[in-house]
């Protein structure tokens, strides 16, 4: 449309018109090449990769001249993966800092969520966390936040995972719902927005997580050769991010996040708008959190018999680009 109205106000010759139009694509050609080109892994399509996403649709990453590419993949093979050079990025946080503890070289450069947006949908009889006794409870994976999640919550109740609540590695959020759906689970931890469709569907959210369970939740990781190596590529990268978390947390953009949020959840109105009032205070506009908060991780690591050998928070962590970007 641009291109009629530009060639509307001018008179050329057939030969000027195509080398108008000519360098006119050639532009666009360009600019479409002079985009790099990287690739992030997150496990799952959710609120701890939602800044990322937000970022990619709002071309935040675009003005950065950067063409992202998010990649969903497990847990497991996306730590492998960033190891082997096969992807750039990854959107783990918890995970990241557990492989490191492993000797994995990968380090968490940001984080986007103070504490997890999660909640813990029951069944009907189920009223408190204690009545868990004897039942099953569907989380992720055995490893990473919601694992860890779910160990420190119910403890903080009284009760011995394993021991007194048989715990099952459930796959995604939307397994985990089909699970609790169908009987075969009494209860599973389900980050949000999923926990909101759930309760709609007749479930009740007994709990919210992260009013308990303070800890850095998603984030950007990447390895110790691409910080060292490639700098500018990070800043870019995380510029991008964080530009997305802002935008998110700054009320003058609510419409415009609600409305994404349900396009890109499938939510109605209404669970758009609970999902945006939860939303804002779990996020970290920031992007970095004290030392303290990182060795929580580290010490729930060390419990869970993930390790013994506890690492300094510097060790698995760096905040280094972070603490220089410049909007």
């Amino acid at each position: 449309m641009k291109l009629r109205r530009q060639l509307a106000r001018l008179t050329l010759t057939p030969i000027a018109f195509l080398t108008f139009v000519g360098f006119f694509l050639l532009q666009q050609f360009a600019a479409a090449q002079s985009l790099k080109e990287i690739r992030i892994g997150s496990s799952d399509i959710t609120v701890s990769n939602l800044c990322t996403f937000y970022a990619r649709d709002r071309k935040f990453f675009e003005a950065e001249g950067i063409d992202v590419k998010i990649i969903i993949v497990k847990t497991e093979a996306a730590l492998a993966a960033l190891t082997l050079g096969d992807l750039d990025y990854s959107t783990l946080s918890t995970s990241s800092i557990e492989a490191t503890l492993k000797g994995m070289p990968l380090r968490l450069i940001a984080i986007t969520n103070r504490q997890p947006l999660l909640g813990l949908l029951v069944r009907k009889g189920i009223n408190t966390v204690s009545d868990l006794k004897g039942k099953k409870l569907s989380i992720s994976s055995f490893g990473g936040a919601i694992y860890g999640a779910a160990v420190y919550l119910l403890k903080m109740h009284g009760l011995r995972p394993k021991e007194d609540v048989i715990i099952l590695a459930g796959g995604s959020n939307a397994a985990r719902a089909t699970a609790l759906r169908q009987g075969a689970v009494d209860a599973a931890l389900l980050s949000s927005p999923d926990d909101i469709r759930s309760a709609g569907e007749g479930f009740r959210i007994l709990l919210d997580v992260g009013s308990e369970y303070r800890l850095p939740w998603g984030g950007v990781s990447t390895t110790v050769t691409k910080i060292r190596g490639n700098p500018p590529e990070v800043e870019k990268v995380l510029r991008a991010v964080l530009r997305a978390t802002r935008a998110i947390t700054e009320p003058r953009n609510k419409d415009d996040v609600t409305n994404w949020i349900g396009k890109f959840f499938k939510l109605d109105r209404a669970m758009s708008d609970e999902f945006y009032r939860r939303l804002g205070p779990s996020l970290n506009p920031g992007g970095i959190v004290e030392r303290d908060k990182i060795k929580l991780v580290i010490d729930n690591a060390v419990e869970r018999g993930l390790t013994d050998k506890p690492l300094d928070p510097d060790a698995v962590v760096d905040f280094s680009i972070m603490k220089q970007l410049r909007f």
